[in-house]
């Protein structure tokens, strides 16, 4: 019932106040009163759609060695552990029940007991499983040198072990000596045995698997797929092997390498299936959640594998990785050094956090240390670079992922990963050629990296036949072929409006700039991300900014033109280090400083949010973009980051901001440099912060407030009160549904008198305002909506739905000055429709108004300068210039391309009317004109100027 009530009350809301920018110098306004407790507009981050974080279950006694086996497998090692310790102490020759004691070991932790359970000489120490268990083991534990001696003692006792034999090609090639003479041998020896059939067994397919991986071409992600696929099958992930987890574990690594994220989260799932608690799987499917830019996922997932394991290394190096591109420095140190490095110190992910937070904070010491830890296990790199470009692109710091890079492809020429992370970064930054060199030598060696095949294809069927560039002076623009001569003039006008704003606020250039507008959203995430998955509108890379263009009119590119231009002054000032929330909020304040209708905030929203008890407080903003859990909770991080740099720089100045983004290059904190430039601490801002945005809000948004279903007024999503919180409240929900029920049954007057008693009995709110004001607007005396409109203006400050609806009814009554005066004042609000923009557009013509001509032309074109009003409008203006003409009639005739008889709005057709009459396309406007006049509700201004047509 609420949604529909909603729905009757037609809720939008995006405005802008009036912005305000304090000379440098003024007097601050003393800061606002800090508020009581306001825990509870905090506290609902771990409630309604946000992941959960279980609860591991405790262990459970297990009575006999079958169960204890059965245990291991399926999510209780500690049961099994108990059992299994004393079992062995009367059977030490059960070499099934020690390898599985060893297992559930390692499950847990307790990797020295599990290598003194193998090694026991009173077990099989040297049997080849056995030893091929204690090799990893060593690896794992971080002693390549020891998994090398257990693996050459093992095949000198075991030469015909294919396990064993792949196990030492796996650690050569790990180690970057897949070339070796040695290592060649052992790949053509296992490719023999393959082809011999001798490879039976699913041990013996990963074998040759590992032998094709150890390749490192194009045609070996295919063979090890293809082999690990008849080992599931020979070890199907339900009779819980071992070898099964080996196979799906590698497996999973492979897909997720490639960028294939849905095999892997399925592979890494068919595990969790059997054993909801595979510490292995579970970081296994964090890491794609990491890659797929999920964070609360990732994090929820590598925080319930350190529940089995606490120091698991891959566990620590992805919620480091988080921690680090989070901003929590200090954590990410700590997960790194003092977890990951403690138990394996080549750990390859807990290096490149290392490393990723030494140039993070432009120490290049600590990088060189780091980096040269790696080298040292791997003099190629390879895992160590990739990882760590990964991580900058998070970070946003292409120059820094660039040169790490460049310095990994001198070391791996050949290698397709390397390659690849290289040509894409290179695209970021607008080297065109170099990066798609790049991208073309990593698809030479592996065609399976679905972020390289997916850009090489945007380019070769997209990009190079669709699409050309044009270089302006330091700028480039890269447009569709198709109505580029309609879409780049107001583009570049537009970027040159900005720039030259921009350039004067921050004193400096910002340089050779490259703008690429794609015509779909999946051609520009494809050219963005390397996937068709980036739900944005454009992304700033610094030097280089994508955009999806303005083909769907459903925003105003010259706002993103702003916002991202932006962008690039406060990566420039701060080396990239900036923090999102400061610099999306920063290009949020900068926009609306341009034009108020621009700004990217909701009170109501961010209302319903306090509410929720989802917002972030400023000192952990950057969580509101980065674990956003869905649409509507990124829409809350921009706007309350808008919030944020509006107060901050309405109470500082932007002076103060341009030196704390400089500090930022730095590598300095937040709070440091709020201290330095500010005078305050993060937390006294933060303080002061929170009292005047929720002064705001409490401004913005008034009155009653409908009960969201399921969930009382004033409590955290997904914490229902038991009982209502007052009979009140339950009254005026209950009104209000009976209004409801009423009105959808056609009893208008009884729902009417409803809302009128629910008014009266304290529900005077936004809500039953509009629901009263259309139930007016449809009856027989619709004047008496205005007053219902105007209490809802009050209740909801940045609502524009009561304007559209005074407008249509002064349309109606024929008060062209007043439709005209609600539909500025909505054009004020809203900086992305296109329907008041339009209809202003033709009272403003019409009636001479040149102001609001220009106003409302600008304001179309850039929400959708190919619809054929805007084209009209366009073509209208370029007509009384000699020179244009030409031009003049290249719009209209595309705006007609579109425009037929009995299509609609009229508004559109007597701008096109007008538009081909002063072209002297006398038959045009005729048949234009009759189109419009066709609509009843054409005001009478309207017609008498078509009149003369």
């Amino acid at each position: 019932m609420l949604a529909l009530a909603l729905a009757l009350a037609g809720a939008c809301t995006k405005q802008t106040p009036a912005p305000v920018e304090p000379e440098a110098g003024t007097t601050k306004a003393a800061p606002p009163t800090p508020l009581g407790d306001t825990s509870a507009a905090y506290a609902g981050h771990d409630e309604g759609d946000a992941p959960r974080k279980r609860e591991r279950p405790a262990p459970k006694p297990v009575d006999d060695r079958d169960a204890a086996l059965d245990a291991v497998v399926r999510g209780n090692p500690d049961g099994a552990i108990d059992f299994l310790t004393g079992h062995l102490t009367k059977d030490t020759g059960d070499l099934p029940a020690r390898l599985a004691l060893a297992r559930a070991q390692i499950m847990v932790g307790q990797w020295a007991q599990a290598q003194a359970t193998l090694a026991d000489p009173a077990g099989a120490p040297n049997d080849p499983e056995v030893l091929l268990r204690r090799a990893r083991l060593a690896q794992r534990r971080g002693d390549p040198d020891a998994a090398r001696a257990l693996l050459d003692q093992g095949i000198r006792a075991h030469p015909r072990s294919l396990p064993l034999r792949g196990e030492l090609l796996s650690l050569m090639t790990r180690r970057g000596q897949a070339g070796d003479p040695a290592a060649v041998a052992l790949r053509d020896g296992l490719y023999d045995a393959y082809d011999a059939s001798e490879a039976k067994t699913a041990a013996d397919l990963v074998a040759v698997a590992q032998a094709a991986l150890s390749r490192g071409s194009g045609g070996a992600f295919h063979d090890a797929n293809m082999v690990l696929q008849d080992a599931e099958s020979l070890a199907p992930v339900e009779q819980g092997e071992w070898v099964a987890d080996d196979v799906l574990l590698l497996r999973g690594a492979m897909f997720l390498e490639k960028y294939a994220q849905q095999d892997a989260a399925e592979t890494f799932g068919l595990i969790l299936g059997r054993d909801p608690w595979h510490p292995d799987a579970l970081v296994g499917l964090a890491r794609v959640h990491l890659f797929g830019l999920r964070f609360a996922e990732a994090s929820r997932g590598a925080e319930e594998a350190l529940q089995v394991d606490a120091h698991h290394p891959d566990a620590h190096a992805v919620l480091g990785r988080i921690a680090l591109i989070e901003g929590r420095r200090d954590e990410a140190r700590e997960r790194g050094e003092q977890q990951a490095l403690s138990v394996d110190p080549h750990h390859v992910g807990g290096l490149a956090v290392l490393a990723g937070l030494a140039i993070a904070e432009d120490d290049a010491k600590a990088y060189a240390r780091w980096r040269d830890r790696a080298l040292g296990f791997d003099p190629r790199g390879r895992d160590f670079f990739v990882d760590l470009g990964d991580i900058l692109g998070f970070l946003h710091l292409y120059p820094e992922a660039d040169r790490i890079l460049r310095e990994g492809a001198k070391l791996a020429p050949d290698d397709p990963y390397v390659q690849s992370a290289l040509g894409l970064n290179l695209l970021r930054l607008g080297h065109e050629q170099e990066g798609r060199d790049a991208l073309a030598r990593a698809w030479k060696r592996d065609k399976f990296n679905e972020r390289t095949r997916n850009t090489l294809d945007l380019y070769r069927d997209t990009i190079d036949p669709h699409y050309d560039e044009q270089a302006v002076g330091d700028l480039t623009v890269r447009l569709p072929k198709q109505d580029r001569e309609f879409i780049e003039p107001g583009l570049l006008a537009s970027v040159r409006r900005s720039r030259d704003e921009l350039d004067a606020h921050y004193g400096m250039k910002a340089g050779k700039l490259r703008l690429e507008f794609y015509a779909d959203p999946q051609a520009f995430s494809v050219r963005t991300v390397g996937v068709p998955s980036l739900g944005a509108l454009a992304v700033c890379f610094g030097p280089v900014i994508t955009f999806v263009g303005p083909y769907t009119g459903a925003y105003d590119i010259d706002m993103v033109i702003r916002h991202e231009l932006s962008h690039t002054y406060a990566i420039a000032l701060s080396g990239g280090r900036v923090p999102r929330w400061f610099t999306e909020g920063l290009s949020e304040w900068e926009s609306e400083l341009a034009d108020p209708a621009w700004a990217r905030e909701s009170a109501e929203l961010l209302s319903q949010a306090r509410r929720a008890g989802k917002l972030r407080r400023l000192g952990e903003l950057e969580l509101a973009f980065i674990r956003a859990e869905s649409g509507v909770m990124m829409e809350v991080a921009y706007a309350t980051a808008a919030y944020a740099m509006r107060y901050l720089g309405q109470t500082y100045g932007r002076p103060a901001l341009v030196e704390i983004l400089r500090g930022y290059r730095t590598g300095a904190h937040t709070d440091a440099l709020f201290r330095e430039h500010l005078g305050k601490d993060l937390a006294t801002v933060e303080k002061e912060f929170e009292a005047w945005f929720f002064a705001q809000l409490d401004q913005k948004v008034s009155g009653w407030e409908p009960t969201p279903e399921g969930r009382p007024t004033g409590k955290p999503e997904g914490k229902p009160e038991s009982k209502p919180k007052s009979k009140e409240v339950d009254e005026r929900d209950a009104l209000l549904a009976k209004a409801i029920e009423q009105a959808g049954a056609g009893d208008t007057a009884d729902a009417t008198r409803t809302l009128q008693e629910l008014l009266t009995s304290g529900g005077d709110g936004y809500v039953p305002r509009m629901m009263l004001a259309k139930l007016l607007l449809d009856g027989p005396s619709p004047a008496g909506a205005v007053r219902h409109l105007q209490a809802a203006r009050g209740h909801h400050t940045e609502a524009i739905e009561p304007l559209v609806l005074l407008a249509n009814l002064a349309r109606k009554e024929g008060r062209v000055d007043d439709e005209k005066a609600f539909l500025g004042e909505a054009l004020a609000i809203d900086g992305d429709s296109l329907e008041p923009a339009a209809r202003l557009l033709m009272l403003a013509l019409v009636t001479k108004d040149a102001a609001a001509t220009d106003r409302a032309r600008q304001r179309i074109r850039g929400i959708a300068p190919l619809h054929p009003i805007s084209l009209a409008a366009q073509a209208l203006a370029l007509s009384s210039t000699k020179g244009d003409k030409g031009s003049a009639r290249a719009h209209l005739r595309r705006a007609l391309r579109d425009l037929q008889p009995g299509q609609g709005p009229s508004d559109t057709f007597v701008v096109a009317a007008l538009a081909a009459q002063a072209l002297g396309q006398a038959d045009d406007a005729k048949t234009l004109a009759k189109a419009a006049l066709q609509d009843p509700e054409l005001p009478q201004v309207a017609r008498d100027r078509l009149a003369s047509i």
